[in-house]
């Protein structure tokens, strides 16, 4: 009968256990922001362009995906210093938005799709 009771407690320990560390895993339990402002590597960009900064959707993506399906491997969490030629060269947005997995960014219909 102890065994049996044991067994119980044991195995609710574990059950909750469980799943608090899927509640602390989820990405939807961080706070992070809805919009992020990309920063242009100035060093590498044109200098003459007046398009402000892209604005990258953040809750948008990171409704749809993990956040290891772009950190790190994409982006490094805290900031990255990109220009344009990046995404040709499937860096950064690049990675994804190429034409094969989803819309190439040079296919958007303007400038404002990004460049808000």
């Amino acid at each position: 009968m102890f065994r049996k009771e044991i067994g119980k407690v044991i195995f609710s320990i574990f059950l909750f256990l469980s799943f608090f560390g899927l509640y602390v895993m989820s990405a939807r339990t961080y706070e992070t922001p809805a919009y992020i402002t990309l920063e242009r590597d100035w060093d590498r960009a044109d200098k003459e362009s007046d398009e402000p900064p892209a604005t990258f959707p953040h809750l948008v993506h990171q409704e749809q995906f993990y956040c290891y399906t772009c950190h790190p491997s994409v982006f490094k969490i805290g900031g990255n210093k990109m220009v344009h030629d990046d995404f040709d060269n499937g860096k950064f947005c690049g990675a994804c938005h190429n034409g094969v997995i989803t819309w190439h960014v040079d296919d958007a219909e303007d400038c404002e799709v990004c460049h808000r």
